[in-house]
């Protein structure tokens, strides 16, 4: 296969997006690799969203416009559904408030063509909120530290704009969760690790994705709503399952602490007692925390349905107490400054 012939389908959701989405359209039309097919799937949208995209689709063939045609709703559901309406070699997912940089298209398929081993690519991305250059901050870095375990205490290495795949191997995973209101991209990572599949990272390369830091992401609201918290149980549920089918509790053990001390942490600061005792039972079943550790979750439950929070000095020793039984402090997300390259 010539580099020539690689063509990359890029996968897009969107929804009520068409005061923005010109930015996003722009950048893709304007990439200096030209096989490309640009596959989006509208969830609904009632703006004039469908409408723009469509418009685009007018002028220039490559732009593919669909309609979420079954359920779920959700931006996974119309990810799954580009894909499968897809012809391109490779895929990567890119949301309608986002910007590729114009090399973007043709270094990726530069690099995975040079690497035909590897199911995906990771890339580096910028952080941004109004102008490209506004925040420079990166959406992470690479460590030493194991990338599984990296997701699993919130410091993930990539998400899916980040990433080149092979459609085939991509498929072959299994796609998207199509039924998770939150924490996708977790999800997809921690599967396609445990895999596992097999990748490589070019972190230190000039970023060629700018995210829009948005405050009115969809996935942000109502984040500690109960369909949302199932959703974060049920990825961890997963995790800690195929963890230790796998035999791999020891090397994972730490990770899964942190993510399941998060998961408790959230459900019983939001009332949700009864989901907070289900957890804590499997995790007797378990051996990610001690008998000992797991009462600590139990007083911290029962001392917030006791409102104790209203006396502040007793209550802070028996919040500290639990929280300290997964506390990552290494977490480098949108936190690390980008330097550019003198020119």
């Amino acid at each position: 296969m010539t580099l020539e012939s690689t063509k990359v389908s890029i996968i897009t959701p969107s929804f009520n997006r068409g005061y923005i989405i010109s930015e996003t359209a722009i950048s893709i039309l304007t990439q200096t690799y030209s096989n490309w097919e640009w596959v989006i799937v509208d969830d609904g949208s009632s703006d004039n969203t469908l409408e723009l995209l469509k418009s685009y689709a007018e002028k220039d063939d490559r732009v593919k416009c669909f309609t979420r045609d079954r359920e779920p709703k959700g931006a996974c559901t119309c990810r799954n559904i580009a894909v499968e309406k897809c012809t391109g070699d490779y895929v990567m997912f890119l949301d309608t408030d986002d910007v590729l940089a114009p090399f973007c298209l043709e270094r990726r398929v530069n690099v995975v063509e040079q690497n035909p081993e590897c199911d995906f690519v990771m890339f580096p991305m910028l952080m941004f909120r109004q102008k490209l250059d506004d925040l420079n901050l990166l959406w992470n870095i690479d460590k030493e530290e194991d990338d599984l375990n990296r997701v699993l205490k919130g410091d993930p290495v990539c998400q899916g704009t980040g990433t080149l795949w092979r459609r085939k191997s991509f498929i072959k995973v299994g796609m998207w969760e199509e039924g998770l209101m939150l924490w996708q991209d977790i999800e997809l990572h921690i599967r396609a690790f445990l895999y596992p599949v097999k990748y490589k990272k070019f972190l230190n390369m000039e970023p060629d994705v700018f995210l829009r830091k948005s405050d009115d992401s969809l996935s942000r609201g109502d984040y500690y709503s109960l369909p949302k918290m199932n959703s974060r149980l049920k990825v961890f549920r997963y995790a800690l399952s195929e963890i230790e089918k796998k035999g791999l509790l020891n090397k994972h053990r730490d990770g899964l602490r942190v993510m399941g001390t998060d998961i408790v942490i959230s459900l019983v600061n939001s009332n949700q007692y009864k989901e907070a005792k289900s957890l804590i039972k499997d995790l007797v079943e378990s051996e990610v925390f001690s008998n000992e550790e797991l009462s600590r979750f139990k007083m911290y439950s029962k001392a917030h349905k006791l409102k104790l929070y209203k006396i502040p000095a007793a209550f802070k020793i028996i919040k500290d107490n639990a929280l300290a039984l997964g506390i990552n402090n290494d977490v480098t997300l949108n936190k690390i400054k980008y330097f550019p390259p003198v020119k």
